[in-house]
């Protein structure tokens, strides 16, 4: 299973109904949060996350609405009785900034906590699945990521297997899991004569907070899912701009593009009370979008 939670949809500023930027993606039992802005782990409460389940941290950039929940969120862990160790990746300075929080702010936690100054390119690789950033284009060095889940063989063709002699049981599973077998009679079965074309695994692409860019579309590329910057609406596209985001049809335009499933707009600009028009310019583009929202889930 992989399952998405919008902890915070909003931009800079929290409002009544947005917090700010927290995507939180679990997969089977490991669950990965993208950035934690303020009120993160009170939206992780609520959202019925398990913080024994936190495999990773990934902070996109140093500014305050992407980080701000984040000393609070490692100290809670720590008073949970944390043991495992944990990593916690960021661009550039992510080291220096968690030093000055132990100078000054005496933070001290009982795990250890391995910090990544990550660069573009694959950041984790587990056996079914992996973690890639991509760098972004924001002012400050940004990186976006992607949950990418390994291929999973073709479907096995029951009807096929016993046709050519293999009996169900064991001998199914292995040529499931791509081993060659050998029946009774001596007659070889390899995979690929009752396995289908290879599927491609599931893919969760976050780009939070940049300008429409190749290095965004890159990382959707054929995404399930890309939840997106969409700060403004195109009346604002020169304010967007200068700031360093998109507006709701850029990041459509650019789901377009990567050939993305699906669109979740996201990092909405507090002046949007109603954010129905954003969610209207994104669908003119780009059919499969939908408005992001705290504690909205999205199962894949």
């Amino acid at each position: 299973m992989v399952r998405v939670v919008i902890l915070g949809s909003g931009a800079s500023l929290p409002t009544l109904y947005r917090q700010c930027a927290a995507v939180a993606v679990q997969y089977e039992g490991d669950v990965y949060l993208f950035d934690c802005g303020e009120g993160t782990q009170l939206q992780w409460r609520r959202a019925g996350l398990r913080f024994g389940r936190l495999r990773g941290i990934f902070i996109s950039h140093l500014h305050g609405d992407h980080l701000n929940g984040l000393v609070g969120l490692l100290q809670t862990l720590s008073l949970n009785d944390r043991s495992d160790s944990l990593r916690l990746y960021g661009p550039p300075g992510i080291a220096d900034y968690w030093a000055a929080l132990g100078r000054y702010q005496g933070v001290r936690l009982g795990y250890p906590l391995e910090i990544v100054e990550a660069a573009p390119g694959l950041l984790l690789d587990a056996t079914s699945h992996r973690i890639e950033a991509a760098r972004l284009d924001h002012g400050p060095p940004t990186l976006g990521f992607a949950l990418v889940e390994s291929d999973k063989p073709g479907r096995f063709d029951v009807d096929l297997a016993t046709a050519l002699g293999v009996q169900p049981g064991p001998l199914f599973g292995r040529l499931q899991n791509g081993e060659t077998v050998r029946l009774d009679n001596g007659q070889v079965v390899v995979p690929d004569q009752v396995l289908g074309p290879t599927r491609a695994g599931r893919r969760v692409a976050y780009c939070v907070d940049t300008r429409p860019c190749r290095a965004a579309v890159d990382l959707a590329s054929n995404a399930t899912v890309l939840v997106c910057d969409s700060t403004f609406g195109s009346e604002l596209t020169e304010e967007a701009n200068a700031r360093g985001h998109c507006t709701a049809a850029q990041a459509a335009q650019m789901a377009a593009e990567a050939n993305a499933q699906r669109l979740v707009l996201t990092h909405v600009s507090a002046r949007y009370h109603d954010a129905r028009p954003l969610l209207a310019e994104a669908t003119a583009v780009f059919a499969e979008s939908s408005m992001g929202r705290d504690l909205m889930e999205i199962v894949l």
